[in-house]
């Protein structure tokens, strides 16, 4: 099993629903008079071959979750279908989208939360409507002062749906789906002209569906700053989905590489996400140090915490780069790369830091000094391995590492290029999309 720790099989039907009338001790249903600190609600798009690691995670949240926290825990958990070749072989599996209210429970043979509410499979969890209703009805059955976000499934940065095909890597043989009952291993595809496979944010199945990362800025509550959102995904700590997202939350906690199927390790991470004022430095660290202490191609993560109302002071110092024209040598594009050539998504993620540090280090010191004060104050932690994937094909090594990706314009990528200009803000707010003619 590739959680290097014994995790409980559970059950996600009938028990699910019966625990409440078992359990001696439930508290009532939460409701609008019952006003907790902090609200967090995991929104997972688990229609896809990650689905056992959903129920691991879960698992995870029940096992550290506790009784001090000043808050709740909420799960929407979109599911495989019962057709589908990653579903669970269990004459008892739910394949209904629901609402989960995270409880502890001593015994551990079993899933103890509780679902505060069942939803239709017509309904597409990639869906911007989709989400914006699950978060309203959250935040109605279950008020709270503050609230944080995670985003859990599948991603690929900003990347839009037009250039999308099926992401191969992050459930490959490394991340042990084969190991899971009734599991195959994703097939190979072909990879658009231009070298970009993505799913933005989120994979369903069922519905073909995936989420533009300026459409998921649209169907997040604009009268609602979330305390953080984390994306529990592949590549998302791109200075795009930033800049997307300055205005929905104070601050961003996400990988600029693959992040391992194994995700983050939730029971350690609840405390500081319930602390009165998130500790997000020690979620990230948390992660970091939980795949740090790993060992061969398991040793492998990137993560960085981005300051989002820092980011203005961001952009203002690349444009005041791009504005100051490009040297000779034109664009690097030698620097640190975040994608794996074995997925075709190498050329896509760049550190940003050594872009601007290889494009203009030697002829613009001064601007390029402004720029790394201003992202030093905007990505307030960050951290990666020496190795991504040691040892395995398209292995990546980590020369340097700023926390946040970015995408590079290529005249080789018409495609992309033109997506990045037209749907992308930072593209425009930065100058980086007027590089190349």
């Amino acid at each position: 099993m590739a959680r290097f720790k014994i995790l409980r099989w559970t059950v996600l039907g009938t028990v699910l629903l019966g625990l409440t009338a078992c359990k001696k001790n439930d508290d009532p249903t939460p409701g609008p008079n019952d006003t907790k600190r902090r609200t967090v609600l995991t929104y997972m798009v688990a229609d896809n071959n990650l689905y056992s690691f959903a129920e691991r995670d879960i698992n995870e949240m029940e096992a550290g979750w506790s009784t001090r926290f000043d808050g709740r825990l909420v799960v929407f958990l979109y599911p495989v279908a019962k057709t589908s070749g990653y579903a669970p072989r269990r004459t008892d599996y739910d394949e209904d989208p629901r609402l989960l209210l995270i409880e502890r429970d001593d015994r551990t043979d079993v899933i103890s939360s509780r679902v505060l509410k069942r939803y239709d499979r017509t309904m597409d969890p990639t869906d911007p409507a989709t989400m914006r209703r699950v978060i309203d009805e959250v935040m109605q059955l279950a008020p709270a002062e503050s609230y944080g976000l995670v985003l859990w499934s599948h991603g690929s940065g900003w990347l839009t749906q037009g250039l999308s095909r099926p992401l191969r890597g992050v459930a490959s043989p490394l991340l042990s789906v084969a190991d899971e009952p009734g599991a195959a291993l994703p097939s190979e595809t072909t990879a658009p002209e231009d070298g970009v496979t993505a799913y933005s944010f989120g994979a369903s199945d069922s519905h073909g569906g995936e989420m533009e990362v300026d459409e998921l800025a649209r169907a997040l509550p604009t009268e609602t700053t979330f305390d953080f959102i984390l994306f529990d995904a592949c590549h998302m700590a791109g200075i795009e989905v930033a800049w997307e997202l300055r205005e929905r939350t104070e601050y961003l906690i996400a990988s600029a590489a693959e992040t391992l199927a194994n995700g983050f390790p939730y029971e350690a991470i609840l405390g500081p996400m319930f602390e009165a004022t998130a500790d997000v430095k020690m979620i990230a660290r948390e992660f970091y140090d939980y795949y740090n202490g790993q060992s061969g191609s398991f040793q492998s993560a990137t993560v960085g915490v981005i300051r989002c109302d820092r980011l203005p002071e961001v952009a203002a110092a690349m444009r005041s780069l791009c504005e100051s024209g490009l040297p000779a040598g034109g664009i690097s594009y030698a620097g640190q790369q975040y994608g794996r050539k074995a997925l075709d998504f190498d050329n896509t993620f760049y550190d940003l830091s050594d872009f601007v540090r290889r494009t203009w280090g030697t002829v613009n010191t001064a601007g390029v000094a402004r720029f790394d004060t201003a992202l030093d104050e905007a990505v307030i932690y960050r951290a990666a391995t020496p190795w991504l994937f040691k040892d395995k094909e398209g292995a990546i090594r980590i020369l340097t590492h700023c926390g946040v990706s970015c995408y590079l314009p290529k005249a080789s990528q018409p495609q992309t290029l033109e997506a990045y200009r037209s749907r992308c803000e930072w593209s425009t707010v930065s100058g980086m999309g007027s590089l190349l003619p």
